[in-house]
């Protein structure tokens, strides 16, 4: 598939928050293992913010088609500060990838791989040392993709977010 990556501007705000929401209904459709159906994230508000503060990444296709989202900065939950990683980095080396997600006409399409890829390109650009990210302890097709990948898992980690009661994840590292 032919995809660019390009980071979202404020007109395609509403386009992205669509996408975002046909990922979450196809979730409550089918095997929620993010949890996002359930937990109504990320909600048209965090995706404006994401947007807003240049954080949101798309994976676009040749009509210019919204195939894949993800949030890529250097926000870091209060477990990242209490596991073991194979580095020591400050805020700014490491970049963590949040709400990475595919559009359900793309799935099967190497969408998430082509997310990761480009999302470890981002980090080598801003010359960062290491790739963070975590994921609910029940979405197994991610934690196989970041491990397939070549991420280190930490293992199960309790990792608290606001506005959700779900705080079991496991933690992923890609050492760059």
């Amino acid at each position: 598939m032919d995809l660019s990556f390009r980071r979202a501007e404020p007109h395609d705000t509403s386009a992205a928050q669509a996408a975002y929401r046909r990922i979450i209904d196809h979730l409550a459709d089918t095997v929620d293992f993010p949890h996002w159906h359930t937990e109504n994230h990320p909600t048209p508000a965090e995706v404006a913010g994401w947007i807003e503060a240049g954080e949101l990444h798309l994976a676009v296709d040749v009509d210019d088609a919204i195939a894949g989202v993800v949030v890529l900065n250097h926000d870091a939950v209060d477990a990242y500060r209490e596991a073991g990683w194979a580095i020591e980095a400050e805020p700014h080396e490491v970049l963590i990838v949040h709400a990475l997600g595919v559009v359900p006409d793309h799935l099967g399409l190497g969408v998430a791989r082509f997310l990761v890829d480009a999302s470890i390109r981002v980090a080598r650009e801003r010359r960062c040392r290491a790739v963070r990210l975590d994921t609910y302890v029940e979405n197994l097709p991610a934690r196989r993709l970041y491990a397939r990948y070549g991420f280190t898992d930490l293992g199960c980690h309790t990792v608290r977010y606001d506005g959700t009661e779900l705080d079991q994840f496991h933690l992923f590292e890609y050492v760059l």
